[in-house]
């Protein structure tokens, strides 16, 4: 699908707004608060229905406008321009829509156009924007893969968040090694009463032996009330065989009666079948004297009706001769028509003549060769005049404007020459501008040198007071020390310890030796900074020597002037290449002068040659070929349609005198005139033949009844014999000798019935009341029902008077088992104990709906990724690989779980919250596109991006331009932005501008 024109009537801040025009690759910008969100929206209200009102979305109703909606033009690859309107009226508005077929549908055509494409799986796959990127920002760890996981599956992070919200509605009900959840703590709470009910238990030993006593009494009352039930059955059907001992007994009588009667066979209903067919031939009978009656009468009128059978036999041929009466007069007015159009076309022949310039006749047209080739000829003829004709206009205007462009290169070139200094000059002031830059260089250096001199006078100094300092230091340190030393030695010779005194004799030794190191030392910095200051002196000294050697003068003003005449030597040679270029092109048209006349002779030559072949000639004048060759086409065309002419002349007058002849005969002999005129013959002919043909219809009818009067005596006397067989086969069935006893037999035959009827009914109550034969047999020979209902009636009371027992001792058990859980604590465990089950068991069901939801969307995912992904994933490594200039190729599933792992150009494998924000975004930007592409041989949609490249520096912006360049040949790309340094990237007929402004066409 591609759009073309968006029509807004209202919504939001437009009102009856244009824009026309959409390209393959569009750039909607704005400013905030241009109507960008507002145009997205539309697209979308249009296609799939304005927002809900108590949806989140904004539905951008107009304030100020009573219309709501508006219309797109798109094209469908399949079904052409569609246009869609949408309007106010039910909740997601009343859609139109036009196709350029004719068709014209709602909503159910507009479905099929959309591949029955719903808004939020458009807007998850084929329109994104930067929230997708501030997604990225915000999450960390595995969150970042299984988003873009997510988006790569569906387009949105719902996959991502279902998986979330399942595996946290898992965890907050069970967790393996966890302690709060509620599954866990249920776990805690069962183990603990559990234990506690089995101690319970086994205080209760006497409880379990009543529980098992009161499990054989309920074990024994069950048995007891099987036999009683089985009891009230059995008296119950004994209570129904003496119901129906009459029944039996009647029944048994029957079978005895018509036992003893005996079978004969008699036909069924045979006495009233008897009677029916000897009713039956008294009337055939009586029907058979009545035919032979109107045989009669129709024999006796036979003879009025003969007809003239042989103006009969020419009945076709004067239908045919009369029916052609009809074309009589148009035959004679046809035959005025060609005459007249005879003498037209003779006409017509002459006037092309002359207007040819030749003779052309019935015979030598024929030479004149105007054949599908010779016109295609022609054709190309005019063509190539027509096509030198143009080019000799164009090489002519291109002849001016080379020469015209000619001319003023050369003098531009020419006013360049006259401004470029001369040799000598130039060369003075390149002289010029190298002692000024030598005097820039060293004045720079002599300033270097001023700066370091100062520095060495400034060091020498701070090191005299730092050498003053550290001297006063060292003088107090040594005679400290020192003074030490001489008390150490005083006290060892005075005490005649020696080794103290050598260490008081070593310490004066050590300071003394340090002393004369550090007068030497100074001096020889001293002498360093000496030298190094010397050295600076000198060098000063020579600069300003050179500095007096260099003459003064104006160093930017020189390089200046070098400068623009550099630049103008530089403008002089690019005009000489162009003169040069231009000499090419000029001579280049001439060229095509020269090929252009050895067409048009070629052209002259070749014509001259096809009229010769069409028998014209231009010697009267020039001929436009093409004209001539129709002119020539219609005139054989004349001589062919005068030849028909003619020859349909020749055939109408043969029919008419054809048609005057044949009427003349026929009234000659069977009207006995031959005298009158086509229309009177024709008539009188007429009137004979339906005069004979009536006769001969009633002459026909009158055998036709004869005939049928005939065989419906035969079909009577036919049913007669039928009918008395009939008759004689009931009472051979019957072993009858005659009607007599056929009748005697029937009388039987009735009361036989009769018994059997109530036999039947009999057997059908008892088999209604469930008396079997067995049963029947039982009532006749069996023991006295009477003894049987009393003998059951007395087990039955012993039994119940049983059962009363085994109440009163299950009664007292239960009383004694009762005892002891309303005084102790088992009752209260026991049901505490079914309580956590019950209440474990629900939290466990809620558990595993989640659980199964989660595995239900981890198969779902595993088979995405074996089916689906591996499309999405080549289309999305090679859009990665794109963004990131190759560094970034791979992207490769997690083998478990949802994720990704990324793969660099060095086959370093990275997670997704391991790579860069940047990098992680153009992933996700990659994933985006891929999806939509591969839904586009399905879903050609068009793919709509707002602001999501605005954190991607202008490389990364670059090269995902480029890839949606590339990606416009399939899918229409709307960019919708506010920042103007991106339109940088596209031309001014890609950019649309979105601002108010006074025209409503954009």
């Amino acid at each position: 699908m591609k759009l073309i024109e968006l029509h807004i009537y209202g919504y939001g801040k437009f009102e009856d707004y244009v824009i026309k025009s959409l390209d393959q690759f569009v750039v909607f910008y704005g400013e905030n608060e241009a109507g960008k969100s507002t145009i997205m929206s539309f697209i979308h209200s249009i296609l799939f229905g304005f927002p809900a009102k108590q949806s989140a979305e904004v539905r951008y109703e107009p304030k100020n406008n009573p219309k709501y909606g508006g219309k797109i033009k798109a094209f469908f690859p399949d079904r052409g321009v569609a246009v869609i309107e949408r309007v106010k009226g039910k909740a997601s508005g009343d859609v139109t829509v036009s196709i350029e077929d004719g068709t014209i549908g709602g909503e159910e055509l507009l479905k099929d156009l959309l591949k029955r494409m719903d808004k939020g799986i458009f807007q998850s796959i084929f329109s994104f924007n930067v929230h997708g990127l501030q997604n990225i920002h915000a999450l960390k760890g595995e969150d970042l893969g299984r988003y873009l996981f997510s988006a790569g599956t569906i387009g949105t992070d719902k996959l991502f968040h279902t998986e979330g919200f399942l595996l946290k509605e898992m965890e907050q009900r069970f967790k393996p090694s966890g302690r709060k959840p509620i599954l866990n703590e249920k776990m805690r709470e069962l183990k603990e009463v559990q234990a506690a009910l089995k101690k319970a238990e086994q205080l209760n030993d006497q409880y379990s032996n009543w529980v098992s006593e009161k499990e054989e009494i309920e074990g024994t009352i069950d048995r007891i009330e099987k036999e009683i039930q089985q009891l009230d059955q059995a008296g119950g059907q004994l209570r129904e065989y003496k119901r129906n001992e009459r029944l039996v007994l009647e029944a048994a009588a029957l079978e005895r009666k018509i036992k003893e009667q005996g079978h004969h066979f008699f036909p069924e209903d045979g006495l009233k079948r008897f009677e029916k067919l000897d009713d039956q031939l008294k009337v055939a009978q009586a029907r058979g004297l009545a035919i032979k009656e109107k045989q009669d009468h129709f024999e006796n009128e036979l003879e009025k009706y003969i007809p003239d059978f042989a103006l009969l036999e020419m009945e076709t041929e004067i239908e045919a001769r009369t029916k052609n009466l009809s074309l009589y007069e148009q035959l004679k007015q046809e035959k005025r028509l060609l005459e007249s159009k005879l003498e037209e076309l003779t006409e017509e022949i002459s006037l092309l003549n002359d207007q040819l310039h030749t003779n052309f006749n019935e015979e030598n047209i024929q030479y004149s060769n105007t054949s599908i080739f010779i016109k295609e000829r022609v054709e190309n003829i005019q063509q190539t005049q027509q096509r030198l004709a143009d080019k000799q206009q164009r090489l002519e205007a291109e002849f001016d404007e080379e020469k015209k462009v000619l001319a003023e290169l050369e003098a531009n070139a020419q006013r360049l020459k006259s401004q470029l200094l001369g040799e000598d000059k130039r060369k003075q002031l390149m002289m010029e501008l190298d002692q000024l830059e030598n005097r820039e260089r060293i004045q720079a250096e002599w300033r270097y040198v001023n700066d370091q001199m100062e520095a060495v006078k400034s060091n020498k100094a701070a090191e005299k007071v730092k050498s003053k300092k550290e001297k006063s230091k060292n003088r107090q340190q040594t005679l400290l020390f020192g003074g030490i030393s001489l008390i150490v030695l005083i006290w060892g010779i005075m005490n005649g310890i020696w080794l103290l005194a050598a260490v008081g004799i070593a310490g004066i030794i050590f300071l003394t030796v340090g002393q004369l190191r550090s007068i030497d030392h100074p001096e020889s910095e001293l002498s360093a900074e000496a030298q190094i200051l010397s050295k600076l002196i000198e060098r000063e000294r020579d600069l300003k020597e050179s500095l007096s050697r260099h003459s003064d003068g104006n160093f930017f003003s020189t390089k200046s002037l070098l400068e623009k005449d550099e630049e103008s030597r530089q403008q002089h040679r690019e005009l000489i290449v162009k003169i040069e270029q231009q000499h090419h092109r000029f001579e280049k048209v001439v060229q095509q002068f020269e090929e252009w006349e050895a067409e048009q002779a070629n052209w002259k030559q070749k014509k001259t040659e096809l009229l010769n072949q069409l028998g014209l000639s231009e010697k009267q004048g020039p001929i436009k070929l093409l004209d001539a060759y129709h002119l020539l086409e219609k005139q054989k065309q004349y001589f062919r349609e005068k030849k028909r002419t003619e020859e349909s002349l020749k055939t109408v007058t043969a029919s008419i005198r054809d048609m005057e002849d044949g009427l003349k005969m026929l009234a000659h002999r069977f009207l006995q005139n031959g005298n009158l005129t086509p229309v009177e013959a024709a008539g009188a002919l007429k009137r004979a033949v339906r005069e004979a043909l009536e006769q001969q219809t009633k002459h026909r009818d009158m055998i036709s009844k004869l005939a049928e009067l005939g065989e419906e005596l035969a079909s009577l006397q036919k049913e007669e014999l039928v009918l008395r067989e009939e008759q004689a086969e009931l009472i051979t069935n019957a072993d009858a000798v005659d009607e007599d006893q056929f009748r005697l037999k029937a009388k039987n035959t009735e009361q036989v019935k009769g018994w059997s009827a109530r036999l039947q009914d009999i057997n059908y109550q008892l088999d209604a009341s469930g008396i079997e034969v067995e049963d029947r047999e039982k009532i006749l020979t069996g023991i006295s029902l009477d003894e049987q209902l009393g003998e059951n009636a007395a087990k039955l009371e012993a039994y119940k008077r049983d059962l009363t027992q085994q109440f009163d001792s299950i009664a007292d058990v239960k009383h004694k088992m009762k005892v002891i859980e309303e005084g102790g604590i088992y009752s209260e465990l026991l049901h505490q104990y079914r309580q956590l089950q019950h209440e474990f068991a629900e939290d466990a069901k809620e558990w595993a709906k989640y659980a199964v939801a989660k595995d239900m969307l981890s198969k779902t995912i595993g088979r995405y990724k074996e089916d689906r992904m591996p499309r999405m994933l080549a289309k999305a490594e090679n859009f990665l690989s794109v963004l990131t200039a190759g560094v970034y190729g791979k992207i490769i599933p997690q083998p478990s779980g949802s994720g990704f792992l990324i793969e660099r150009e060095d086959h370093v494998l990275f997670e997704a919250n391991e790579l860069s924000q940047a990098t992680a975004e153009q992933v996700y930007v990659s994933i985006r596109l891929a999806l939509a592409a591969v839904h586009h041989d399905r879903y050609p949609f068009p793919i709509i991006i707002d602001d999501s490249f605005v954190n991607f520096d202008h490389l990364r912006t670059a090269r995902i331009i480029q890839l949606l360049r590339e990606m416009s040949s399939q899918n229409q790309i709307l960019i919708f932005t506010c920042h103007r340094h991106l339109l940088d990237y596209f031309s001014d007929k890609e950019i649309v501008h979105l601002q108010d402004k006074s025209l409503k066409e954009v």
